[in-house]
């Protein structure tokens, strides 16, 4: 199955088959599109850098005379 995404913090939610409380930890992969529906704070999932030369280091403005 495809991953929907990784998980960046801990959830709780219903298991959709079963109906019982569940919790997935931070580092899960989701693959089950009703469990990826009911995590709907977009703070939980893990966004990989921009691969276009994204390096994490700004650029300082020189400093005038």
């Amino acid at each position: 199955m495809k991953s929907l995404g990784v998980l960046a913090a801990t959830v709780h939610i219903l298991d959709p088959a079963e109906r019982i409380p569940a919790v997935l930890l931070a580092g899960a992969e989701v693959t089950e599109p009703a469990v990826a529906e009911q995590i709907t704070n977009p703070k939980c999932w893990h966004i990989p850098p921009d691969s276009a030369g994204e390096s994490g280091k700004t650029t300082r403005k020189p400093k005038s005379a």
